[in-house]
């Protein structure tokens, strides 16, 4: 949970410059916003989760406000954000704690995948848009055997952020 909290704070750091740059140069806000709960159907949520009881699911996903514009969406043991930071601030958080955050190929413009034995968390950005994906690491597993999972969710929404 220290590493997650430590990883906000990184990017917070990172994204609050490049936000303000943004407003000075009068630059337009980019492309409409998306709501990240619209991206999460119970059906796909269900796939990639690792929660045991299913029934979690019965209960309805929440959205809430991520960032300058963007949002999240937390559903079970799922949470996806969606521009709630900059493509800059990912690369400078992944740079700066470069041993924690592995690059994975083939997922969007650029990815990268970070675990511990509470989540396992893939951050990136395609076509000028982040995302974010965090799935909770079921008891006795591992972020490693999560991270299929959290390709699967990533690779699923990728093509509705283009």
């Amino acid at each position: 949970m220290r590493d997650l909290i430590a990883s906000l704070m990184v990017l917070g750091l990172f994204s609050s410059p490049a936000i303000a740059r943004q407003a000075r140069s009068g630059a337009a806000a980019g492309p409409p916003a998306i709501k990240a709960c619209s991206l999460l159907s119970k059906e796909l949520a269900m796939k990639v989760s690792g929660a045991a009881n299913k029934a979690v699911f019965d209960l309805p996903p929440q959205e809430e406000p991520a960032g300058k514009s963007g949002s999240a969406c937390t559903y079970a043991d799922i949470t996806l954000q969606i521009d709630a930071f900059t493509p800059a601030s990912i690369d400078g958080m992944a740079k700066q704690q470069g041993k924690n955050w592995e690059p994975v190929a083939g997922v969007g413009d650029r990815a990268y995948f970070h675990g511990d034995r509470n989540f396992a968390q893939l951050i990136g950005y395609v076509g000028g848009r982040t995302f974010t994906v965090e799935l909770g690491v079921p008891f006795q597993s591992t972020a490693e055997k999560m991270k299929p999972n959290v390709i699967t969710l990533a690779n699923a929404i990728i093509p509705k952020l283009k």
